[in-house]
């Protein structure tokens, strides 16, 4: 026994242990396997790598596998099963605002859905058959042992990112991600209202607030949402308009405590390969962002760590969101 696997499975003792043993009691099991050679059922764990920070999931429908990131650091990938034809798994952006222990489905026959993380509609993470292609009714099926882990790791307001192929990922420490013409001092006083902050909690009675903020090319409005709701809807200014933003995805890790500037994920939707995410790209698209800085206060005042900011050149309106239960920017064709 090695002494990484040793670590890993201390680690593991301490947070799902026992959806390891029953894993190892079925094909769907843990596996040291680089991502290429998993085969259906098969994924891989690594908590120790980050043990804290915001959590994204991001799902690739081409190599129908799932990445799991903790502070912008993989912990974990998993062979998964998504939608069927006639029943295909939307691509985009959401948040998962509503989590299940063991949902019962009301469309399919009271079928079980143990650990449901609940992302559009009735699309949910959670365990199911793997076969080995798409073969759900929209969900994105996983091992079990590895839906629990993911469900214990997940917090109120958490991305799940769909795309056709492999998404990019990348981190930025820069305030022109909310507020670019912004001098050092002001700065200062906006990320002091997320250090100390914490992942909002989803356990029953001790669920916090959940920020996603979108800015919409096409319509130069900011929209931020508190679990789902609109609390701001303001014009903002974009600099060169013509250009397009292009989407992009953002998830605050914290504050950078000698900086003093936001440190993010930055999220390359699509990209093909989890490396490829231009950091000077990014920064350029946001620092044309022009926000009023009373609105700008106002969203620094709600910021936390796990909060998540989209751009699309996509109208920000009912059509290319979910109602106010999940955040939804969708590409019309694919993501």
């Amino acid at each position: 026994m090695t002494q990484t696997n040793m670590t890993r499975r201390a680690v593991l003792a301490a947070g799902g242990a026992t959806a390891l043993v029953a894993a190892g009691r079925g094909s769907f099991a843990q596996t040291e396997k680089p991502v290429t050679d998993l085969k259906p059922g098969e994924w891989s764990w690594y908590p120790e790598r980050a043990l804290d920070g915001p959590v994204a999931v991001l799902v690739s429908l081409s190599d129908q596998l799932a990445f799991v990131y903790r502070n912008g650091i993989r912990i974990g990938v998993s062979t998964v099963s998504t939608g069927r034809k006639g029943y295909e798994t939307p691509t985009g952006v959401f948040t998962v605002l509503i989590k299940e222990k063991m949902h019962h489905s009301r469309a399919y026959n009271n079928a079980a859905m143990p650990d449901s993380q609940f992302f559009f509609g009735g699309c949910a993470l959670h365990a199911g058959g793997l076969p080995g292609y798409p073969s759900s009714h929209g969900c994105v099926h996983l091992p079990r042992a590895f839906a629990d882990l993911v469900f214990g790791v997940t917090h109120n307001g958490t991305p799940v990112i769909v795309t056709n192929d492999r998404s990019g990922i990348g981190s930025l420490s820069h305030s022109g991600l909310v507020l670019s013409n912004a001098d050092l001092k002001t700065v200062e006083a906006m990320t002091t209202h997320v250090a100390g902050k914490k992942l909002p909690r989803d356990k029953e009675g001790e669920r916090d607030d959940a920020i996603a903020i979108i800015v919409s090319g096409a319509d130069r409005r900011l929209i931020a949402l508190r679990n789902g709701s609109e609390f701001i809807n303001t014009g903002i200014g974009i600099e060169h308009p013509r250009l397009p933003l292009g989407t992009h995805v953002y998830l605050l890790k914290g504050v950078n405590p000698a900086t003093h500037v936001y440190d993010w994920m930055a999220i390359g939707l699509g990209t093909g390969d989890e490396a490829a995410v231009d950091v000077q790209r990014e920064i350029a698209v946001t620092a044309r962002l022009v926000i009023p800085p009373d609105v700008y206060a106002q969203i620094a005042r709600n910021l936390h760590p796990g909060a998540t900011m989209m751009l699309t050149d996509l109208p920000a309106h009912p059509e290319t969101r979910s109602a106010t239960d999940f955040v939804i920017m969708r590409d019309r064709t694919s993501v």
